[in-house]
C-alpha cells in the first residue's frame, strides 16, 4: 500500500462510514487494512454494529464480494469471513446471506480439500443456518448449474448436504483437509434438524452409491468426541431427531439406526453394573474400562437425557428402553451427579416414564405418525413433563472478539 494512503482514525460513526468506503477500493491492500480496522466493530457488543446495515445493507454485500473475489488472497477473504461470522449475530444480516450464489460458494469452499478457510466458513454456515429459510435451502441446494444437470444424464449426484455430512465424517483429524476439522458442521446439522424436513433427511437411508445407511447413522459416532463443538452439535441433532415419533422404532432398532448406545455411552462412567442390571443392556455399554469418563458438560448431559425422555413419548420407545435396561444407567449416573439442580427434573421425568404402569393406560402417547413438536408428555402419576423443543447447541452464535 502506498505510504500516501492514510485510513482515518475511528472514534465515531462518521469516521466509520468513511472507513466503510474503503471496502470497495481497487487496491486490495487498502481493503485489507480497512477490514482490520473494522473487525472490532463487528461484534454483537459493539455500539457501532448497526452501521453495517445502512444503505440497504451495502457493507454486507461488499463483504460478500470480498469473500468471493479474493479466493486468491486468503488473508483478505479470511478477515471478511471473520467479519460476517460476527455480524450474523443479527437476524436481519443473516437474512441477507440467504443468497443461492453465496451459499453455493461457501459450500464449494468447505468441500475444497485445499481451502485454508474451510473451518471459518463452517462457523459462518453454523451461524446463518439458525435462520430456518437458509436451513431449508441448504437441504435442497445443488452445486450444479442447469447445463451440468442436463449433462449428468440423470445420474444421481450427491447433493451439497450429503457432501457436507461426508466431509464432516471423513474430515475428522484433518484427514480430508490438513487445514480443517469441520467441527462446526455439527452445529449446522443441529440447526437443520430443527426443521421436520431436516429430521426426515437425517433418518432416511441415503440414495447414493448404494449406501444403505442414514446420515444420522454416520454422525452419531461422535457423541464422545473430545471436541465439545462436534459432540455437542451431534447431541443436539440426536435430540431434535427424537421429536420424530414416527421414526422411534428405526432410531432404536439394532438393525436400523441403533441410536441408544450412542446416547447412553456418554452418560456412563467407570462404575460397574451388577450382572442382573447388565442383562439386556446394549453390548456397547457393558464391561466398560475403569478409566471410562462420563460427559463432562452438564448441558450436554441434559440434552442426552432429554433425548431419552422424548423416546419415551411413544409406547414402543418405552418398551425398548425398558428391554435395554436403561434405568440402571440413569440410576448410577444420578448417584454420582454433582449438578442435581440442573438435571434432577429431567431425571425424574425419565424415571417416571420408564416406571409408569402401562395397564389401562390409553390415549396418552404421541401418535407415531406425528412429527410436530412434543409439547407435553403425561406420566403415570399425571404430573407433566416440561415443554421440550428442538434445540440448537449454539443459540448464542459463534463470534470473534
Amino acid at each position: 500500500m502506498s505510504s500516501s494512503t492514510i485510513l482515518p482514525a475511528v472514534d465515531n460513526t462518521e469516521q466509520l462510514n468513511s472507513l466503510l468506503d474503503f471496502l470497495n477500493d481497487n487496491n486490495p491492500q487498502v481493503r485489507q487494512l480497512a477490514l482490520v480496522h473494522l473487525l472490532g466493530y463487528t461484534t454483537k457488543t459493539s455500539q457501532f454494529q448497526h452501521i453495517f446495515k445502512q444503505n440497504d445493507f451495502k457493507p454486507i454485500e461488499e463483504l460478500k464480494n470480498i469473500c468471493t473475489s479474493c479466493k486468491g488472497n486468503p488473508l483478505i477473504a479470511h478477515d471478511s469471513f471473520k467479519a460476517l461470522v460476527n455480524l450474523t449475530s443479527d437476524e436481519e444480516i443473516c437474512k441477507k446471506l440467504n443468497d443461492d450464489n453465496f451459499l453455493q460458494f461457501m459450500i464449494k469452499m468447505i468441500l475444497d480439500r485445499d481451502s485454508i478457510l474451510a473451518d471459518m466458513i463452517c462457523m459462518l454456515l453454523s451461524n446463518i443456518t439458525r435462520n430456518e429459510r437458509i436451513s431449508a435451502k441448504i437441504l435442497l441446494l445443488d452445486l450444479l448449474d442447469q447445463q451440468q444437470l442436463e449433462q449428468s444424464n440423470n445420474e444421481k449426484k450427491k447433493k451439497p448436504i450429503d457432501q457436507l455430512v461426508d466431509v464432516f465424517v471423513n474430515g475428522v483429524n484433518r484427514s480430508y483437509n490438513k487445514e480443517a476439522e469441520f467441527h462446526f458442521l455439527a452445529n449446522v446439522f443441529a440447526n437443520i434438524t430443527m426443521l421436520p424436513q431436516g429430521r426426515e433427511y437425517f433418518m432416511i437411508d441415503s440414495l447414493y452409491e448404494n449406501e444403505n445407511i442414514t446420515p444420522l447413522s454416520k454422525v452419531i459416532i461422535f457423541t464422545e468426541h473430545p471436541n465439545i463443538i462436534r459432540r455437542g452439535g451431534i447431541d443436539s441433532c440426536i435430540k431434535n431427531c427424537c421429536f420424530s415419533t414416527n421414526h422411534h422404532f428405526e432410531l432404536l432398532s439394532e438393525s436400523k439406526i441403533n441410536l441408544l448406545p450412542y446416547i447412553l455411552l456418554p452418560l456412563c462412567g467407570p462404575e460397574e453394573f451388577d450382572l442382573d442390571d447388565m442383562e439386556g443392556m446394549p453390548d456397547e455399554i457393558q464391561l466398560l474400562p475403569s478409566d471410562k469418563k462420563r460427559e463432562s458438560d452438564v448441558q450436554l448431559r441434559k440434552i442426552l437425557l432429554e433425548s431419552l425422555v422424548l423416546l419415551t413419548s411413544t409406547r414402543k420407545g418405552r418398551e425398548i428402553l425398558r428391554k435395554k435396561n436403561v434405568y440402571p444407567v440413569i440410576r448410577q449416573m444420578h448417584l454420582v451427579e454433582k449438578d442435581d439442580t440442573i438435571l434432577m427434573d429431567t431425571i425424574d421425568q425419565l424415571v417416571n416414564m420408564l416406571m409408569r404402569d402401562e395397564r389401562n393406560d390409553q390415549g396418552n402417547d404421541k401418535e407415531e405418525n406425528d412429527d410436530n413438536d412434543i409439547v407435553e408428555i403425561s406420566s403415570s402419576n399425571n404430573s407433566d413433563i416440561k415443554v421440550l423443543f428442538p434445540y440448537t447447541i449454539n443459540s448464542q452464535f459463534t463470534q470473534f472478539i
